[in-house]
């Protein structure tokens, strides 16, 4: 039954996704006429019920494609941003056509509680308020600044549809009660629960995909690469989508593997940057400086993606930010003699170019005068510097940098020249005068509760001392694993 509605449905599937850009712009563009409701102050109630009818398309285009299993659902499910964005100027315009001709209504308590119920008013008035932040964090960059928070932040939606319905029922309960939208609301929260659940009612065909194949996070842009599998999560390099478990979730904004599409290169939007500067700070760690021609608002603490090219096709890793000067960003990357990525590196002069996209992250400093603990290993050191520069002199700050042999080690110098800095140097295999051996045990640092921690390095580490940490009632822990 689901194959024979695809295929009825394939070449309006098919016209959607060659022209899904297009169809965005409209959205759009339909996004401003609506404001030609306010011409039409007695038109306001019609403006009111478009908006609903467009969040009822927003929420349960995620049911029909993967609960059901309809493909175009699934090609429309990129949409839902300019969706969104259409349903809040139509809220909007409904909402303060009201509000524009009877300003006085908000401050009486009327309009919130009638015989000690909510009214109809607040509850559409609250819905409309909800829906600001949604419309504002619509867009890509405000996916990749807010990462998994952004995915919290839209679970707003859910209140916003129960006030949506509430709005709606009492309007019309004075004269006989709405059930409709009740019971399509009762319906979407069971289907919901379905898809929570991954229950489909639906045999999925499956698609014999090219060993490699990429596929990319539809909320936020995520592309999980399996030569990188993703050891957040536990998925070791080499991985295939389809053998990731079901119970996987997007590491960057947390949705399930049904949000994932196919993904190839030639749709990755990236830019190109010159090399500046190329310098070996070790025999397998260089510092590379690259600068783009539009300047990136990068906060401390975040990374840039790289695309290399070598006789395999196209790859792409990830490398934190050092520092930024203006348009020049700077990094350290540890050079592995077996890795794909260090034979290009090597061969890379001052004038080449290369293929970047970013700027990404949520491993922030936080805005606080707690006390500041960090740890890092290796190249790993690179967001906690660029943290650590970011600071005010006068703070006073701890830091836990660790490398296995002395040759590894760079930046000392820089380090030391940083301000109220406690700097702790630890070599794990070999005892040298002048530096701490060993690895750094958390356990046998002291501090108070209200300390602050960012551990960057291997999982294994990140791990074992986030897991110390929590035994120990510390609650600010901020980390990063790569």
């Amino acid at each position: 039954m689901i194959s024979q509605i695809n295929s009825i449905l394939n070449p309006i599937d098919k016209l959607i996704s060659n022209n899904r850009k297009y169809i965005g712009y409209f959205l759009i563009f339909l996004s401003f006429c609506s404001f030609g409701f306010f011409a039409f102050p007695t038109s306001t109630k019609e403006s009111g019920e478009k908006a609903i009818l467009v969040l009822w398309i927003i929420l349960w285009l995620p049911i029909f494609s993967r609960v059901f299993g309809i493909t175009l659902f699934k090609t429309l499910l990129p949409l839902r941003k300019e969706l969104g964005i259409l349903m809040w100027t139509l809220a909007f315009v409904h909402g303060a056509g009201y509000i524009f001709i009877f300003p006085e209504f908000i401050l009486e308590k009327s309009f919130w509680w009638d015989k000690g119920f909510i009214t109809y008013l607040a509850a559409g008035f609250m819905g409309l308020i909800l829906s600001i932040p949604l419309t504002i964090t619509s867009s890509d960059w405000a996916r990749q600044k807010l990462w998994k928070n952004w995915k919290r932040l839209h679970r707003l939606v859910y209140v916003i549809i129960i006030l949506a319905v509430i709005h709606v029922v009492l309007i019309k309960y004075s004269r006989n009660l709405e059930i409709v939208p009740i019971i399509t609301m009762i319906a979407y929260f069971i289907f919901k629960w379905f898809e929570w659940k991954g229950i489909k009612f639906y045999k999925e065909n499956v698609i014999d995909y090219p060993i490699g194949q990429l596929w990319l996070c539809v909320p936020c842009g995520y592309i999980y690469d399996p030569v990188l599998g993703d050891t957040d999560s536990w998925i070791v390099a080499g991985t295939e989508f389809v053998d990731i478990p079901d119970n996987w979730r997007c590491p960057v904004c947390d949705v399930t593997k049904s949000d994932f599409i196919p993904y190839n290169w030639d749709e990755i939007v990236t830019e190109w940057a010159n090399i500046i500067s190329k310098t070996y700070l070790n025999p397998t760690t260089i510092e590379l400086v690259i600068e783009t021609e539009k300047k990136h608002k990068s906060i401390p603490g975040q990374f840039v993606w790289f695309f290399w090219e070598d006789e395999e096709w196209i790859f792409q890793r990830s490398y934190s930010i050092v520092k930024q000067d203006k348009n020049q960003l700077t990094f350290t990357i540890k050079l592995d003699p077996f890795g794909r990525w260090a034979r290009i590196l090597e061969k890379l002069i001052i004038g080449d170019k290369v293929r970047i996209n970013g700027v990404f992250g949520n491993f922030l400093l936080q805005k606080s005068e707690n006390p500041k603990i960090f740890i890092a290993t290796g190249t790993w050191l690179a967001p906690i510097y660029n943290m650590m520069l970011s600071l005010a002199p006068e703070t006073q700050k701890i830091l836990y940098f660790s490398v296995a042999t002395e040759w590894e080690l760079f930046y000392i110098d820089k380090l030391k020249n940083i301000k109220n800095l406690d700097l702790h140097i630890h070599i794990t295999r070999e005892n040298i005068d002048g530096y701490e051996s060993g690895r750094v045990d958390v356990n046998s640092i002291e501090s108070s509760p209200e300390t602050e921690w960012y551990l960057c390095g291997n999982p294994k580490m990140v791990t074992e001392a986030v897991q110390k940490l929590q035994q120990r009632w510390f609650t600010k822990i901020f980390k990063e694993e790569f």
